[in-house]
This record gives C-alpha cells, structure tokens and sequence, in this order.
C-alpha cells in the first residue's frame, strides 16, 4: 500500500543522517580545531586513504544506525531519539578504533565533540527531514484521501498503522453497515459501502482498503465490485490474515500474485552469509576468551570437583538434537523437576514466574538452591555460557538467534510457537538485548519469529554490541 514510499523515505533518512554527521565534524573541528591544525593534518595525509576512511566512517555509521532500527523510526518519539543517542555512543567508540587502525591523526577530544554535535545534529536533521515529507505529502496534488470498508479490530490496526507512518495518505474515516454513528479515535464511520460512489464525488482521488477479512468471500468481492464500478483504486487484507499470526508474504510467479505466511529469511546466500560471520567471530572470541574459560573450570574444579562442563539435550534448527555445552553451575545431583515446573507454568500461563514467586529472567530460576557459589557469579555475568561457541564453530548454533529449547519445552508448544525453531539457536538474541528479559512466552517467540523473519547481517552485528553493556552489568543472558 505504502511499502514503496517507506522504501524511499528510508534512502532519504540514510542521505540526511550522513548530511548530519558531516555537519557535525566540520561544527566539531570549528569548535575544537580554530587554528586548522587538524584540518591541515587531514589535508596532507594520503587522499585515497582519507576518502576511503571517510566512505567506511559514513558507512559504518549508517550500519549501526539501522542495527538500532532506525530507519523505521522516523516519527520523532522518545524511543526514536534513545535509539539516536545509543547508535552515536556505538558508532563514536567504533570511528575511534578505525581511526587508531588506518593511523590518522584526528585528536580524541575532537572525536568526542563530534560525538557530542552528533546527536543534536541527527534530532535537528531527522526533525527538519519530517517536516518537509510530511508537508510535501500534505500537498493537495500528492494527498490521497482514503477510507476503510469496516470497522472492527483489523480496521482499526489498519488506521493505526496509517496514521504512525508519514504517508501520502489523508485518512478521512470508515464504512460499515452495522456501526453508523460510531467512531474510532475521532475518525466516524460515514456510511454504508454502498455510498462510497457518493464519497468519492466528493474526493476525485480516493482509494479504499477492505479489511473485513472475516465477513464471507461474497461480500469482500462485492465491496471490490462496488470500487471497481467507482473506478477507484482498493486494497484488501485477505481472508488468511487471521491464520497468520506472525506475518504474511505477499509474492507474484508471473502474474499470479502468491499470499503465504512469512518465513525466516536465513535461507539460501543468507545463510551462508551469517554462518561464515558465526564461525570468524566464535573463532576470535574463543581465542580471546580462553584463558577466561580456563579460569572458571580451575575455579569449578577446586570449589565443588569434577564434572567442569555440562551437556544437556537441546532441540536445534527444525527440530534436531544436539548436545549443548556449558560450564556446570550446579550441584552435581541437581535434579531438573523444578526448572520443569517452572516452564511449565510460565508457558501455560503466559507469564514469567519463578518457582519461588520472584520474577527472574527466562529460564534462570531466582533463588536456586541448585546453583553453587562460584556458580552464581558464572551466571551472573553469563561466563558459563562461553563453552557453547564450540558448538557454534561446530554448527549446532549460533551467535545470535532463539534460545535453543529443552525437549520437555517443545513438547508444550502451541503449533505457532514452533516458528521458533525454524533457525540455528543462538547463545544471544533479540529479547535479550531488547530490555525485554521478563516478558510471557507468547512475546518471546514473537520476538525470536521476528528475528527470523527480518534477519540481515547488520541486525546480528547491532545484537552482539548491544549484547556487551548487558554483559557488563552483570544482568545474564
């Protein structure tokens, strides 16, 4: 409906954002370079070099920018300018380091002014670029007015999906039978379907989007007919919108247009492109953090004996099994009844409890009497979960995905939960990172098909840096 335009709109909002960041340097070096010491450094080093660090400099912000999603956030809300101001912090740290590797002389104090600009130059450009879409789409030559055929549930969401994003669209009410005098957000329903002919005398350019996808096929094909007699442009959300819970994907073979449920987006080159990412960075990792590693077994092996590792059955990608190593953070007689009933009752009723009724992070039991005291501060910080980048560089998973099941969890699963396995477990993922680690198991998943669904490269890489502070903080996986 408006897919095209919000492509566009994010090229814009990537083109404003590099505008931004070069406002910002030159601001930075005004500020901090008045004599044009720094200027002058740059102006005698190498030219091929500084292009080539200027275009990886633009494009490494630009990567980090949409890691934090923020190419889908152009409305100017709070969340927007928290996800500015995390992005420049990641991008700033990361422009030091490439500084330091290719060797060019640019103060540190300068790089943090620029820092500093950065932010109100993203906000002030991000705001000014707003304005000028949203009065140019306010044009009466670009406006569309439109008008939805229902009014229930999926109608509603259909405005409120209008009416966040910045579109040509001028959203001027709804049609239905049954709901005359009613309204939804100040927006009435003005009528019948049967007098959207007389609606659309009154506005030349109208389209009609039908969302009634629970009224029977012969009515959804009459309201087509009645747009078709009007000559106007419709849109339609189908029938199989409601047995999709997570998505549909719309595609042509020819001129037959496909509706199917969305699916994970790790497939064919993409899957080749994380896996390739999966085994070089477990790799670096595993080589840095072995001596860390090293150190939790000997701290293992002196509190509470032998076994250091733990293996446990995990379901993998479609349903397989692997064995999933960590280092042991329990007694060695622990039984596992508890942590049963604990997910148990968190996905049958929806809710993240623990079995001691203190809240607590999904699948870490608050209070366990199981865990040892060297194995409280493993989990604390997640250091016990360092081993599983072996199974990482052996296939078994990923950096990044769902967290890999237990089998007496799937067998709960609801058919639709099961999405989740449609791709490699990972040791970190969405809802970790997302501030999201005390949420039901329905959210969960939806959070894990999302990650599935919409999966690039620079999603992964976003993940794992925002994986780090938690990390820090000492907040678990």
């Amino acid at each position: 409906m408006f897919a095209g335009e919000c492509k566009k709109q994010k090229v814009l909002f990537a083109i404003a954002d590099v505008c931004a960041l070069a406002f910002a340097f030159a601001i930075a070096l005004a500020i901090h370079d008045p004599d044009g010491a720094i200027l002058s450094n740059l102006e005698n080093a190498d030219p091929q070099t500084l292009a080539e660090c200027s275009v990886i400099a633009a494009l490494l912000w630009v990567l980090v920018f949409r890691a934090f999603d923020l190419f889908s956030m152009r409305n100017g809300s709070r969340k927007e300018v928290i996800a500015i101001v995390k992005a420049c912090s990641v991008a700033a740290g990361l422009m030091l380091l490439t500084e330091f590797a290719v060797k060019i002389e640019i103060s540190r104090v300068a790089i943090v002014t620029f820092y500093a600009v950065s932010i109100v130059t993203e906000l002030g450009v991000r705001g000014l670029m707003r304005r000028l879409i949203q009065q140019f789409y306010s044009s009466p030559r670009i406006s569309i007015p439109l008008v939805i055929i229902g009014f229930n549930p999926t109608a509603h969401l259909l405005c409120d999906s209008i009416r966040e994003e910045l579109t040509q669209y001028e959203f001027v009410g709804f049609l239905d039978s049954e709901a005359l005098g009613h309204d939804y957000h100040g927006y009435p329903v003005l009528g019948r379907p049967e007098q959207l002919p007389a609606l659309f005398r009154v506005h030349p350019c109208l389209e009609a989007a039908i969302a009634i996808p629970d009224a029977p096929l012969a009515d959804q094909a009459r309201m087509v007919e009645i747009c078709e007699e009007s000559r106007l442009r419709w849109w339609v959300v189908p029938w199989v919108y409601r047995s999709a819970p997570t998505g549909l994907r719309v595609d042509t073979v020819g001129l037959i247009p496909l509706v199917g449920r969305r699916g994970s987006n790790i497939e064919g080159l993409n899957y080749l492109v994380k896996r390739s990412f999966d085994v070089v960075c477990a790799a670096i990792i595993l080589i840095v953090a072995m001596p860390i590693i090293a150190l939790a077994a000997l701290a293992i092996l002196i509190s509470d004996g032998r076994p250091i590792f733990f293996r446990q059955q995990r379901i993998g990608a479609q349903g397989r099994r692997f064995e999933m190593l960590k280092l042991r953070t329990m007694k060695t007689a622990a039984a596992d009844s508890v942590h049963r009933q604990y997910v148990q009752n968190w996905i049958s009723n929806g809710r993240n409890g623990d079995a001691n009724g203190n809240g607590g992070n999904i699948f870490k039991l608050a209070n366990d009497s199981r865990v040892t005291g060297v194995g409280r501060i493993l989990r604390k910080f997640s250091l016990d979960e360092l081993p599983q980048l072996f199974n990482v560089v052996r296939g078994d998973m990923s950096l990044i995905g769902p967290r890999p099941a237990l089998p007496y969890e799937v067998e709960q699963y609801q058919d639709w939960h099961r999405r989740r396995l449609e791709g490699l477990p990972g040791i970190t993922g969405l809802w970790q990172v997302s501030g999201r680690n005390h949420v039901s198991f329905d959210e969960m998943v939806k959070l894990d098909v999302k990650y599935l669904e919409d999966w690039s490269l620079t999603t992964d890489i976003g993940i794992l840096f925002r994986t780090i502070p938690v990390l820090l903080r000492g907040e678990g996986l």
